[in-house]
Order: structure tokens, then sequence, then C-alpha cells
């Protein structure tokens, strides 16, 4: 079943990881360009869904941070030997193809996903970095998350013809702005000329105001 949401995760904490569009999330040092451990502050800043996918990274982080409590060892259980039935041999048929893909057929919340997507996806295209190879690898760790054969599928697409920033800028409503200036700066390091022009581009097709701009950009990425 396509499911945009779980990708959005998925993409979101590939780009706060360093792991979307070939690892160009780390600064000099090799860290993370974006802040951790900040979740009231990204709260703040109202990102609707792409905050809470942020928050919910941070959060796994923590998690995976903290000591595991220790736990006493349990006996092993003694093994049962499973009876078999015979089973008769059928013809093995492909599964199904996965449904079309309809943004008109989504509801508000997959439809607000599948923008987001789309977006870093879009961003992550300005520098050129993203090629077969490199498309192949997001596809693969979109497999091991388990993401079904449509939302591969409807990845893949993307990756290979995104949208313009003038459609998705049509797309997003005055309410969405932020979110989706947000998710294009996780997608990117502005660490290339390419990069700071869509940037600056989008924003003005978005029609964002400088000084909200300049808040985003410092309230997710690290001065180092």
């Amino acid at each position: 079943m396509f499911d945009p949401q779980k990708l959005l995760m998925g993409m979101v904490g590939d780009a706060m990881g360093g792991a979307f569009g070939g690892g160009r999330k780390k600064n000099k040092k090799g860290n993370s360009m974006f802040r951790t451990g900040n979740l009231a502050g990204k709260a703040a800043l109202g990102l609707g869904a792409l905050g809470v996918a942020m928050a919910a990274y941070e959060h796994f982080q923590q998690q995976k941070a903290a000591p595991a409590p220790v736990m006493p060892p349990t006996p092993t259980p003694t093994p049962v030997r499973p009876v078999m039935t015979p089973v008769q041999a059928g013809p093995i048929l492909p599964p199904p193809p996965p449904p079309a893909f309809k943004l008109e057929n989504l509801s508000a919340e997959e439809a607000e996903a599948v923008l987001l997507v789309q977006t870093m996806i879009a961003a992550a295209h300005a520098d050129g970095l993203i090629d077969a190879e490199e498309r192949a690898r997001i596809v693969a760790r979109a497999g091991e998350a388990g993401l079904d054969a449509g939302t591969r599928m409807f990845l893949e697409a993307q990756l290979a013809s995104p949208p313009s920033p003038d459609e998705l800028a049509a797309r997003t409503r005055p309410d969405q702005v932020d979110e989706v200036y947000a998710a294009a700066l996780l997608a990117i390091r502005i660490d290339s000329e390419a990069e700071r022009r869509f940037l600056a581009a989008f924003a003005k097709k978005l029609g964002m105001d400088p000084t909200r701009q300049q808040q985003i950009q410092e309230a997710l990425l690290t001065s180092a």
C-alpha cells in the first residue's frame, strides 16, 4: 500500500543522519549539519508533518544512545518438533502490480507528505549529484526500511524525474510555505552556488519573507 508518510519519515532520517544525497550533510568535523536535541525549538517553528518527522528522528537517536537495561537471562525453552503436513504444490503466481499513484485520491496528510518528499528530491537534484548509482542507493534504503513496492516505485520515478520548483510552489498552500522550504533545506548542504541559487529562487517562488527564511536556516543548521 502506497505510504508517503512512512517514506517522508525515512527520508528525513536519512537527511538528518547524513545518508540522503550521498552523505553530503556533514560539516568539516564529520558531524550532522542539523541541530540535534532541540525538539522544542523545532516544534516552535511550526513545521507540520516535517517537524513531526524531525522530532521522531531525534527521539529515536536519543533512545538509541541511552544505555540498554540489563535483563536477567531467560531459560532456553525445550524445542518442539513441528508436525509437518504435506502441501500440494501449485503454480507460483507473481504479486499483483501496485496501484497507480494519483494525487487526487490521497488524504490531506498523504498529499502533504508527497509534496515534502518531492521537494526534498527536487532540491537534492539542484547540484546534479543524484546520479543513477545514488538513486539506486536511496531506493535500496527504502526497501530496507520496509517500504512496499508501490512506494518504492513512486520514489524511483520521482528520483528519475522530479517536479519543477514552479510546480511545487504552485501546489504549496500559504500555511505550508515554511515546512516546504525547510524540506528543501534538509535535502542540501548549501555548499555550492547551484544550491544557493536553488534555495533563493525557490524561496522567492514560495513568496517567503527573507527574515523568516533566515530564521528557519538558523533554527535547523549548526554553525560549524
